[in-house]
């Protein structure tokens, strides 16, 4: 256990996963504060989520600690703990609810879990293909969906998969296909292989 946090104190991007914390730390102050705006503020919430979870796998030095004898397998079961923080901040905030919203928190936490998953498994793909920082690519991709799903389904009227009160169940098929999709990409990313 001792190799594993030596690893992880010095393997993780820290500064980018801590970041992403607080800012979700910040806004969900400002959803307690302004609940009536929580059509905008759980969706960025979530972004930011799901962005600390990519940034655990970015790696500084790949070419270097992808020919280490413990392997790249060791490494990215590893780095999959510090990913767990962005779900727990996640988890506090749905249990909360902030602003007294009336949040059905199965669904949010289906929502977040989801999400989360997605970003971390694409993540650990990314970097058994040893790609050495895929958190900046990702983040910003997931923000950008994740916030461009909100402007789509206001301007074209459709329901929203961010509904505060209730899940519709193409909300719920929504949220349970995303979160397939993060549960295959997290166990291709984790399998073992003759791939890095």
């Amino acid at each position: 256990m001792t190799l594993r946090w030596w690893y992880l104190r010095r393997g993780v991007a820290w500064h980018p996963l801590l970041g992403c914390c607080a800012a979700a730390a910040l806004v969900t102050g400002l959803l307690a504060r302004w609940p009536s705006n929580a059509p905008a503020f759980l969706p960025a919430l979530l972004a930011l989520c799901a962005a600390g979870s990519a940034f655990v796998y970015d790696e500084a030095a790949l070419p270097v600690v992808a020919v280490t004898p413990r392997g790249a397998a060791w490494r990215r079961t590893t780095r999959l703990g510090p990913a767990a923080a962005p779900l727990g901040l996640w988890t506090l905030v749905v249990l909360a609810r902030p602003g007294d919203l009336p949040l059905q928190r199965s669904g949010w936490w289906l929502a977040g879990a989801a999400t989360i998953t997605l970003a971390a498994g694409l993540a650990a793909l990314a970097s058994r293909r040893e790609v050495g920082a895929p958190g900046s690519m990702l983040a910003a991709v997931l923000a950008l969906a994740l916030v461009g799903a909100l402007v789509v389904t206001s301007f074209l009227g459709w329901d929203s998969v961010y509904p505060i009160a209730g899940f519709s169940g193409g909300v719920w098929t929504f949220w349970l296909t995303l979160a397939a999709g993060g549960a295959l990409a997290l166990l291709a990313a984790l399998r073992p292989g003759i791939r890095a």
